[in-house]
């Protein structure tokens, strides 16, 4: 059964959390507002419609864009200014995101507008949010931003599609022209009013969306990392005295303690001997090699990364990331910089590192399994070698996968490149950061399907 989330605009009291993102990916959810959330839309935009009736002179409501902010447009064009915006800046290239990807970037999308502070309208936004509900999923490539003044290019795409034009997907008609894909709904394209397609482009939602996926998705790898590491130790017949309590009470980082914990119930051969514990139980080895002996402290600081991107990433997808931002107690708008992506990037570059680590230490043990000289089993692990090759060409497989690895974590966030005739002189490469992280994640999921 298809349950209701109810965005809340008060994100102190309500979080929306990474897996409640993936859900929505999923399509397990449909979205519905709060009152609240309706409230506090409304006030927002009476703040963008009073400005619009006084003819003052505000950045993206009555002006241009970036360089372009000192030209003044009159009223009479500025609905047309926002149509404007979106196909100009439709200008994304590469493969479309996955319907489940989509979906998740719409959420987000949805989730920053009902807070209230972007100044669209209530009947917009319930446009947006029946999108959702049916579905109806825009073509967005998934290159082209560089994560800085918001996810521009993939977020005007996704805002291309709600307003009738490019491509677009539902279950009930596949990919089709996007006017039509709504119309097969009963739903109408957005006609934006002023300040609306700003509203629906300016943030950090591509660089966000995707990294919630890639949280929870290393979140999965990291606890299977320690059930096959574990695993690999009592067949290659190691010692569990380097997972003792007291060892790690000295040197008490979170992740490392966990670690050693789950270690130690995997093992426990006194609670739950297996014959292969039990045969080397009074043996005289007093310690293992680094990739089965560390495995706390290389795999514990993977958890502790973890846990410190989600903290980021859950700050991320619970904050307003416009600009400007409409304040509707004060009655102004002001710009700022909250679409800037180097949190997310920076965060999500760490994440690349830290979930590498698994697989550069797994490569290494299946490396002692398949080797006879350092594992005492049979060459590849197989009978009748020569005749058949075992597991010879699956640990080539995952020393490529790591090999490619090791190019991806380099940090994309440490790059920038100037755009918008320099007013846009300093971007985080978010977007980038995001979709190397899945790729690296993607990778050492293989690898342990290994």
């Amino acid at each position: 059964e298809i349950q209701e989330v109810f965005i809340c605009i008060l994100w102190k009291i309500i979080y929306l959390t990474t897996e409640d993102l993936v859900n929505l990916g999923k399509g397990l959810y449909k979205i519905k507002l709060t009152p609240e959330a309706e409230i506090r839309v409304q006030k927002s935009r009476d703040v963008i419609d009073s400005i619009i009736s006084e003819q003052r002179v505000v950045y993206g409501i009555t002006t241009g864009f970036g360089k372009f902010a000192r030209t003044v447009i009159p009223n009479s064009k500025l609905q047309e200014l926002q149509v404007n915006l979106i196909r100009s800046h439709s200008a994304g290239v590469g493969k479309p995101l996955i319907p489940e990807r989509c979906r998740m970037l719409l959420a987000l999308r949805i989730n920053v507008l009902a807070k209230g502070y972007s100044g669209l309208s209530l009947e917009t936004l319930q446009q947006v949010i029946k999108a959702f509900n049916a579905s109806c999923l825009p073509y967005i490539p998934e290159q082209g931003t560089v994560g800085a003044s918001g996810d521009l290019a993939p977020l005007s795409h996704l805002a291309l599609g709600l307003i009738g034009e490019g491509k677009m997907w539902s279950p009930k008609s596949g990919w089709a022209d996007a006017k039509y894909v709504l119309e097969a709904h009963g739903l109408k394209p957005i006609t934006l009013k002023p300040k609306e397609g700003l509203a629906l482009i300016n943030g950090t939602q591509m660089i966000t969306s995707l990294g919630c996926e890639a949280v929870e998705r290393a979140s999965a790898i990291a606890k299977q990392a320690d059930i096959v590491a574990a695993l690999t130790l009592e067949v290659l017949k190691g010692t569990t005295k380097a997972f003792d309590t007291d060892i790690h009470a000295l040197r008490p980082h979170q992740g490392q303690i966990e670690v050693a914990f789950r270690f130690r119930s995997l093992l426990d051969s006194d609670h739950h001997p297996s014959e292969i514990a039990e045969s080397h139980r009074f043996c005289d080895r007093v310690q293992d090699a680094y990739t089965l002996r560390c495995c706390p402290q290389v795999h514990g600081v993977v958890n502790d990364t973890i846990v410190f991107v989600k903290n980021i990433i859950t700050t991320e997808i619970n904050s307003a990331t416009d600009n400007p931002m409409v304040f509707a107690d004060r009655k102004e708008t002001i710009s700022g910089g909250n679409f800037h992506g180097e949190y997310p990037a920076k965060a999500l570059d760490y994440l690349a590192i830290g979930v590498h680590e698994l697989a550069a230490i797994s490569e290494r043990r299946i490396e002692r399994l398949c080797n006879p000289s350092l594992s005492e089993l049979p060459p590849f692990l197989v009978t009748e070698g020569g005749l058949n090759s075992g597991f010879m060409i699956a640990h080539c497989t995952a020393a490529a996968l790591v090999s490619e690895n090791k190019a991806l974590c380099h940090p994309s966030s440490v790059d920038s490149l100037s755009t918008s005739a320099a007013t846009e002189d300093h971007v985080s490469m978010g977007g980038w950061a995001a979709r190397k992280a899945l790729k690296v994640i993607e990778h050492v999921e293989q690898g342990k399907a290994q």
